[in-house]
């Protein structure tokens, strides 16, 4: 007896993790409490990595100058961060000390509204700190410590590999992260080989940093956020040429754009 085939049975899928708005905002809130906490150490590092002898080594805990450390005072937003700076170099007391710090805490409130809860949110918290730390020092003294890039490797693996087994499809995510680390990596590296006046080392560490984070969120994350870091950088020189406060042989750091379009690249929705 005939009898006629059996529908196909629809498989499920697994319903993404949604969070509530209750959730987002206590984790906002948590998040931005610990970005002010942070936002200590960031003004710390943009003080004191400038002043350390080129090389890898670990971010100092004191001023390599004066030997002055971190109280339990210093870590109070705002005035524990003049504090600090007014112990340590008085003639550059609490210059960029409360928008690197208030911008830390900025970072990761806006980083708890993209991820939620999630176990990558530490992750990317931590991409935010050393961030604001970059950025801020390259654009002072055009130089991206090793201290902060090179080492920021084995934590960002650390943390992102953490996350991997935590999340659902974070096998995939982490290897894709692994070759956006290569990609960009060997970008960059192509680069300062072929014209050195123009990428710098620096960058071509902080490259693979950055391309570990946005493999993370997908190929379209990656092109997007490297794209927008050279965007950012030709808009700002083209800026810079028009006000004639640069010539076509001026530098321009690039840490900054390189961040700035990987953090708006982590906001797009894409992925």
């Amino acid at each position: 007896m005939w009898l006629p085939p059996r529908p196909l049975r629809r498989v499920r899928r697994q319903p993404r993790a949604y969070w509530t708005v209750m959730d987002i905002w206590v984790t906002a809130i948590a998040a931005g409490l610990a970005g002010l906490l942070a936002g200590s150490w960031v003004t710390a590092m943009i003080a004191w990595l400038p002043r350390t002898e080129p090389g890898l080594r670990p971010p100092p805990w004191r001023c390599p100058n004066c030997g002055t450390g971190f109280e339990p005072a210093d870590l109070v937003p705002v005035a524990g961060w003049r504090r600090l700076l007014q112990r340590c170099c008085p003639d550059e007391a609490g210059r960029g000390s409360i928008v690197s710090g208030l911008l830390t805490a900025a970072v990761f409130v806006v980083m708890a509204v993209r991820f939620g809860p999630s176990p990558v949110l530490p992750a990317f918290c931590f991409l935010g700190a050393i961030g604001v730390a970059l950025a801020f020092i390259d654009a002072a003294h055009r130089r991206l410590p090793d201290a902060l890039t090179v080492l920021s490797y084995p934590v960002a693996l650390v943390l992102l590999g953490v996350a991997a087994l935590a999340v659902r499809g974070g096998g995939h995510h982490f290897l894709v992260a692994l070759i956006g680390l290569a990609a960009a990596w060997l970008l960059f590296l192509i680069q300062a080989l072929i014209y050195p006046a123009g990428i710098g080392w620096g960058d071509v560490k902080l490259s693979g940093v950055l391309g570990l984070y946005l493999g993370w969120l997908g190929a379209g994350a990656l092109v997007a956020g490297l794209f927008l870091g050279y965007l950012l950088a030709a808009l700002t020189g083209l800026g810079l040429l028009a006000a004639r406060r640069a010539t076509r042989r001026s530098q321009i750091p690039f840490g900054p754009f390189l961040l700035a379009g990987t953090l708006i690249a982590i906001l797009l929705p894409l992925h």
